[in-house]
């Protein structure tokens, strides 16, 4: 399926990658917050340990990368098709999490809504991207 940029409504690209840059620039921010500020989302648990505070460094430096995915696939929609099957694995899984730690009492609905809100966006526009690009496919004859 070799799609051309310009077989494609420009609105359409334009939209994906402005939302894609923004979930990008989110991602790495809470990157850098969790490895300089892990102290700042443990504070108001109490007493803070070291190996905690560790780990969400560790958390952190992994969630780098994963915003240079979401760059990646802004660029290459559909040469990196794969990165964004990922994401929104990882999107999904982390929006069950996120419920399932607040069905538990592991934290507030309102702790889960502050990321859910651009996973579900992450996830919804990669869905609606490659379902309109496989519909696409179908109409414009291939070169």
């Amino acid at each position: 399926m070799n799609q051309s940029n310009n077989e494609f409504p420009k609105y359409i690209f334009f939209t994906y990658r402005i939302v894609l840059f923004f979930i990008a620039f989110y991602f790495f921010m809470m990157g850098i917050a969790l490895i300089l500020f892990p102290q700042v989302l443990t504070k108001s648990t109490g007493q803070q340990h070291a190996v905690i505070l560790g780990m969400l460094r560790g958390a952190g430096g992994s969630i780098l990368p994963y915003s240079l995915m979401y760059i990646l696939i802004a660029v290459k929609p559909f040469a990196c098709r794969w990165v964004a099957y990922i994401i929104a694995v990882a999107n999904t899984l982390a929006i069950i999490l996120d419920f399932t730690s607040v069905f538990f009492g592991e934290y507030k609905l309102s702790n889960a809504m502050i990321g859910v809100p651009f996973e579900f966006l992450s996830l919804a526009a990669i869905i609606i991207f490659y379902s309109i690009s496989n519909r696409k496919s179908i109409l414009v004859p291939q070169k």
